[in-house]
């Protein structure tokens, strides 16, 4: 192989690998929600654009969307979605789960639905981090 495809990041790649996790335990607008967050913390607009729009064919409601920035603020959110967003929230911005965080996602999810979670908002953060360095 040649130098120079060691050095382009195929997204469509990553994207084939994240598609896996659209067949996961979790309830899909859960998994969305919180990929969509992933994906605004990250700064990827195309993530972000993609993501609304498989929000939206979710049936996911436009106020939902539009108060996801202020989602820990907002009643548009239940429970598990809030639990979701905040674990969301610890792993993108590269924090440890704080205990309240912790003991939301263990009280509102399985063990696999959360180990389904965690790998789609670390999938969803790679894509938009890798998508955002392949457009430079």
């Amino acid at each position: 192989m040649n130098a120079d495809k060691w050095q382009t990041i195929d997204v469509k790649n990553i994207d084939k690998s994240a598609r896996s996790l659209h067949a996961c335990s979790l309830d899909p607008s859960i998994r969305c929600l919180a990929e969509l967050r992933a994906s605004q913390i990250n700064g990827c607009l195309s993530c972000t654009h993609f993501r609304r729009e498989q929000a939206e064919a979710l049936g996911i409601s436009s106020s939902k969307l539009q108060a996801l920035t202020a989602w820990a603020e907002s009643d548009e959110f239940d429970e598990r979605e809030k639990a979701a967003l905040a674990w969301c929230e610890s792993f993108t911005h590269f924090r440890p789960a704080n205990p309240t965080t912790r003991k939301l996602a263990l009280n509102a999810f399985s063990p696999r639905e959360l180990a389904d979670l965690t790998m789609a908002i670390e999938m969803t953060s790679a894509l938009s981090r890798a998508s955002r360095r392949a457009a430079v």
